[in-house]
């Protein structure tokens, strides 16, 4: 594994990067009751839809790291997309061996089933759902869409009806939840290192007792030790989107290693950053609370840290 991202890598990472830079007040509309906003959305859709997916099946090349860099952009800002779930489910449906030519038209909307279509993480508008059931991988269309209240509105949660397959495969559930959960541990990791970089800003600004908050160290260490755990859960990241990709025999391990590092380091991050700015982090109006329900909401998707804390566990005493 080469440990430095190459021109084109860099290159997606601005790219990604400038898409997300309103993600914070798209987040905000959200929360205050507004609509989704069209940007970056359509953007995502046109320029990256199917970003990890090999060409010869229609995609757009790249493997599982592209797809990673992009998603820790978005959770930077908590940017409100569809992208990031159409993404996992078209990573679970090519993992699984099915046919992605519908969900790679940029009008489409897929999103990941795991078990039960209920609360179902970016549900709303989707036409497709790739459902994995036991070892099975499943792409049936949505019927109906029963919008129900979540925790983050960044993430409008529904419950689904779904139809008949119109593709299936018996097996490939494994891959596609490997691959899935990578994307998922990639954005917690955004969203902890913008909740940091925002409370970093703030300390640099707020004043007491005449002076910057930054410069004490009961301010100072809660922000390093975040941004420590934050960057450690990036790199595990980063090892499991080669590992998933190259196949390699400690795959299922590095996923779980990165979901539960980048868990933990999202949510301790942004309650840092709530804590860092004081009486107002925890006001509607402020924005910290906006990635700590993203932290705590992505974390339980398709397993959170401590369920991949305690595989890690199994593994190490079956060493």
């Amino acid at each position: 594994m080469d440990a430095v991202l190459t021109d084109e890598q860099t290159a997606l990472t601005e790219a990604a990067t400038d898409l997300a830079e309103q993600g914070l007040a798209g987040a905000r509309t959200l929360l205050d009751g507004g609509a989704l906003p069209a940007r970056p959305t359509t953007d995502l859709f046109e320029g990256f839809n199917g970003l990890g997916i090999p060409e010869e099946a229609g995609g757009a090349g790249g493997g599982l790291l592209e797809v990673a860099i992009v998603a820790r952009a978005l959770g930077r800002t908590v940017t409100p997309t569809p992208w990031v779930a159409h993404q996992m489910a078209l990573q679970a449906a090519h993992a699984a061996g099915l046919d992605l030519a519908d969900g790679l038209d940029p009008a489409a909307r897929w999103v990941l089933v795991d078990g039960e279509a209920t609360a179902v993480r970016d549900g709303i508008g989707a036409d497709h759902a790739v459902v994995l059931d036991g070892d099975a991988v499943a792409l049936r269309p949505v019927t109906g869409t029963a919008p129900r209240p979540g925790f983050d509105p960044t993430r409008p949660m529904a419950d689904l009806t779904l139809g008949d397959p119109v593709a299936q495969a018996t097996s490939g559930a494994a891959a596609a939840r490997l691959r899935a959960r990578t994307v998922v541990a990639a954005g917690l990791v955004g969203t902890g290192l913008g909740a940091v970089e925002r409370a970093a800003d703030y300390a640099k600004e707020r004043e007491q007792f005449g002076k910057v908050i930054g410069i004490f160290q009961g301010v100072g260490h809660q922000l390093a030790d975040a941004w420590t755990a934050v960057e450690l859960a990036w790199s595990l990241v980063l090892y499991a989107a080669w590992a998933v990709d190259e196949a390699q025999a400690d795959a299922g391990q590095a996923v779980d290693a990165a979901v539960a590092k980048s868990g933990n380091a999202a949510i301790f991050a942004a309650e840092r950053g709530m804590q860092v700015h004081g009486g107002i982090g925890i006001t509607w109006e402020a924005d910290p609370h906006l990635a700590l329900r993203r932290a705590m909401g992505d974390d339980a998707w398709l397993g959170a840290a401590r369920e991949a804390e305690i595989a890690l566990g199994a593994a190490l005493l079956q060493a």
